[in-house]
């Protein structure tokens, strides 16, 4: 089955929602962006916006895109970072569903930890990324601004984030609500030394994931 949808038309879509983001430094695509198969998506911070604030926009965006989806064709937008076959093993899947594959970084560091080991010695990252990275919002030479190119104390948590991010994967409550405190308890107690919390619902992920993101941003000044 052909999707009801083209990808220029959802472009169209998310290009007017980004209008309204303040939050959010570059988003784009890189790879052939075929519906048929899933959208690649890489989406930068400014580099003076608190992280938590970063992620709600990000968040919203992408319920924004299923709410669209949902309400004109009946199909689901889901976002997966991280174990894409296992996710999509996990869930029932309609053939209506748009799939996205997103990266999420907050500093350029972040890319070239995420990138490496998938590239050649001899490679560049950020030559990659300029080459193939297709904007629908801001500019690459943002990438190059001096904040956005500082290492951060707490880059790798944030890695580890965004890869287990799974709260708009369109898989079901219960086994979101299992994996996201699976994240909490490795990220609050091992890494962080604290109490980690307990989700009871997807209201309550999402409270924890950004409060979580004031508390690894509030390193950056006591290290």
């Amino acid at each position: 089955m052909v999707k009801p949808y083209t990808w220029e038309e959802i472009k169209f879509f998310l290009i007017n929602e980004l209008k309204k983001t303040k939050h959010i430094m570059t988003f784009g695509t890189i790879g052939s962006c075929n519906v048929e198969h899933d959208v690649d998506l890489i989406i930068t911070k400014e580099p003076k916006s608190k992280s938590s604030a970063f992620y709600k926009e990000v968040h919203n965006l992408f319920w924004n895109i299923d709410k669209y989806i949902h309400k004109k064709y009946g199909g689901r937008a889901v976002f997966i970072s991280g174990d894409e076959k296992t996710l999509k093993n996990l869930a029932n899947f309609g053939k209506k569903d748009l799939f996205f594959d997103f990266m999420v970084y907050t500093s350029f560091p972040q890319i070239e930890n995420d990138w490496k080991w998938a590239m050649f010695y001899e490679d560049k990252v950020e030559d990659l990324l300029f080459k193939e990275y297709s904007l629908l919002k801001g500019e690459k030479e943002l990438l190059r601004d001096k904040n956005f190119l500082k290492r951060r104390y707490g880059d790798s948590l944030f890695l580890y984030m965004y890869h287990g991010d799974v709260i708009n994967s369109q898989i079901s409550d219960n086994l979101i609500l299992k994996l996201m405190n699976s994240l909490f308890d490795f990220l609050y107690r091992k890494r962080l030394g604290l109490n980690p919390p307990y989700a009871k619902d997807k209201k309550q992920v999402k409270k924890y994931f950004y409060k979580l993101c004031d508390i690894i941003d509030s390193l950056e000044n006591k290290k």
